[in-house]
């Protein structure tokens, strides 16, 4: 009866009084995904309702700057309240594509680390029909992971007979990121010539420096005879084409990634 015979702004003032006011505040940023096409991070966005009735979600928009130029804008599904003197955490993730990011921001390669400020404005419906606008503001870096380069430098026998080889193969790596990786584990497939030697993995901590290189060296061996004759006196001579793919896990400063990466050249081999 009250809310009925008194105006909006009274009703607000009468049932919230003039006292704290609600307010939103980031308790948390997470990379919950991260590829050589995209991220997704997650925000933690937390809200705090001082008064003695629950405030209804309204929306909730965000959008993101780096260096004066939008490149994401969205909105975050919100449903239910704020309760009375309490508080409630919304998780909002927001998906970065890098080739859109990358179409924006000139000069990102890459590689690149950008330097980003989030805004959000969160939406709650009070009393008397009006609506409520909590901003929010958080800068931060996000990056643009690509693949490292990656060398077959040679292959040195240790063993090389028709009926098992077994080699040391030597690996020159690239890391064409503008951030420190640590290698964990390294999933790799060596062809050498049209001879298909090796698919397999390896555990090993490596680190790389931003724009640095390193070597890896990896044991592997095989049936020569499997393979054929013809590649195994491929496998006697100096060297060989090569082709090399597959994955490396590692961690960042900015969480776990798995890089895929190719390879191809001449090889040398050592006995």
């Amino acid at each position: 009866m009250l809310l009925a015979t008194v105006s909006g702004c009274e009703a607000l003032s009468v049932l919230l009084g003039d006292t704290e006011k609600p307010s939103v505040s980031l308790t948390g940023v997470h990379l919950e995904a991260l590829n050589l096409t995209s991220a997704t991070l997650l925000f933690d966005v937390s809200l705090s309702n001082p008064y003695a009735i629950d405030l209804p979600l309204a929306k909730l928009e965000y959008g993101f700057l780096s260096k004066g130029k939008q490149f994401l804008t969205g909105t975050a599904d919100v449903a239910g309240s704020v309760p009375a003197k309490s508080s409630r955490v919304l998780s909002v993730p927001a998906k970065i594509s890098f080739p859109e990011l990358l179409k924006v921001l000139d000069g990102v390669r890459p590689g690149s680390v950008v330097p980003y400020t989030a805004s959000f404005v969160v939406s709650l419906d009070v009393p008397g029909g009006k609506t409520l606008d909590l901003p929010l503001r958080k800068e931060g870096e996000l990056p643009v992971p690509t693949m490292p380069e990656i060398t077959l430098e040679d292959v040195q026998w240790e063993g090389l007979s028709l009926e098992k080889a077994t080699a040391l193969l030597k690996l020159r790596v690239l890391n064409r990121n503008e951030f420190p990786l640590e290698l964990s584990k390294l999933s790799y497939g060596l062809t050498l010539g049209t001879a298909r030697i090796a698919d397999s993995s390896v555990e090993q901590a490596v680190a790389f420096t931003a724009g640095g290189e390193n070597t890896i060296e990896v044991r592997t061996s095989f049936a020569p005879k499997d393979l054929g004759l013809s590649a195994f006196t491929m496998l006697t001579g100096s060297g060989s084409s090569y082709k090399l793919g597959g994955t490396m896990n590692v961690t960042t400063p900015f969480g776990p990634l798995d890089l895929p990466y190719e390879g191809s050249g001449q090889a040398q081999f050592k006995k």
